[in-house]
Parts: structure tokens; C-alpha cells; sequence
């Protein structure tokens, strides 16, 4: 979605071809955000709309498997964020990468000696 402009600008034509891939890029932009559950939530409900209806279409497409995400990243961030939790839950995070790992690592090796 979002294309980097970088080039040098020399002449009045250069300008306006940028300016044309600008605009394209925030309309782009103002469409996503636009779709975004959360927006449509609330400005049907700053406008007095159907906040049921509007509600139960902007988490139609929403899967529990992305909830679980959204609520993973929150836990993490708020842990992350405390002075105290933060060294446990980086070695957490750590041995949770490290031990299905070294499991697998072990699994292979005694395989291989069950060959031999």
C-alpha cells in the first residue's frame, strides 16, 4: 500500500507527476482507514447512526484467530511495559523459541542414532 516516493524533483513535470502519486497514495490510504472496524463503529456512532448493524458488519470479517492475535500483542505490550515483568517475559519469550527447538534438535538426533 505504501509506495515510496523518492526521486528528485527538477522540473514543473517531475512536481506534478509526484503530486499525482501523492494524491493517489493518501486517497489509498484514507480508503483503508475508512474500512478500518474501529472507524466505522465510531462514526456511526458520532453520527447517530445504526451502531447494532454497523457493529456486527465491521467484525463480520474478523476471525477469532485475529482477536487472539490482537489480544497476544496487547498482554505482550503491557508486559514489556512494566519494569518488573520484563526480564520474565523476555526469558519467556526466549525459551518459548528455544525449548519446541532444541526438542526438535534432540528428536532428530535420536533418530538418526535409531538408524545407525
Amino acid at each position: 500500500m505504501s509506495k515510496a516516493i523518492n526521486f528528485k524533483i527538477n522540473s514543473y513535470k517531475d512536481l506534478k507527476n509526484t503530486k499525482t502519486l501523492l494524491r493517489s497514495e493518501i486517497e489509498e490510504q484514507e480508503i483503508s482507514f475508512k474500512n478500518n472496524p474501529i472507524f466505522k463503529i465510531s462514526s456511526s456512532f458520532f453520527k447517530g447512526g445504526s451502531f447494532k448493524g454497523t457493529f456486527q458488519n465491521s467484525f463480520d470479517s474478523v476471525s477469532f484467530d485475529e482477536l487472539r492475535k490482537m489480544g497476544q500483542n496487547l498482554l505482550s505490550t503491557v508486559l514489556m511495559a512494566n519494569k518488573k515483568t520484563r526480564k520474565f517475559f523476555i526469558a519467556f519469550i526466549i525459551a518459548k523459541e528455544m525449548v519446541p527447538f532444541t526438542l526438535q534438535k534432540i528428536n532428530d538426533l535420536l533418530k538418526k542414532q535409531e538408524l545407525n
